[in-house]
């Protein structure tokens, strides 16, 4: 028969590794919401859109998601790192006739026009397709 291991704490003992051990997820979780709300809405946006755009089923209702231009021009970036230019996003909404879907003006941004994942995914397929 083997010996086991056995370690007997007190009461007063067990409370503390236990009180120390919430201490430590709590800490844990203020750390990754806290990263979070640092993180700027348009990062979330275009993250969301980058895997829209490499997996349709990542998102049950994309006519629900929007994303505008900016964040459009940041999905695919130049060999520099940057974002596209502004003339890349205008000659890519002609070619692509995004310009010609339902599109709304941006809540956060007014002027800014935004258009759906769904719309955005349909005219980023057509105009790399053709490349």
């Amino acid at each position: 028969m083997e010996a086991l291991h056995a370690l007997v704490l007190t009461e007063a003992q067990l409370r503390e590794m236990l009180t120390e051990a919430a201490k430590r997820g709590a800490a844990m979780a203020v750390d990754e919401l806290r990263a979070q709300l640092h993180r700027a809405p348009d990062d979330a946006t275009l993250q969301k859109l980058r895997v829209y755009l490499a997996d349709q089923a990542s998102l049950a209702n994309p006519h629900d998601h929007w994303a505008h231009s900016g964040i459009i021009r940041q999905i695919g970036v130049t060999s520099r790192g940057k974002p596209k230019s502004t003339a890349w996003f205008m000659k890519f909404q002609r070619e692509t006739t995004l310009n010609e879907c339902f599109s709304r003006p941006s809540p956060a941004y007014g002027r800014r026009r935004e258009w759906t994942f769904f719309d955005i995914k349909l005219a980023w397929d057509a105009y790399y397709r053709r490349r």
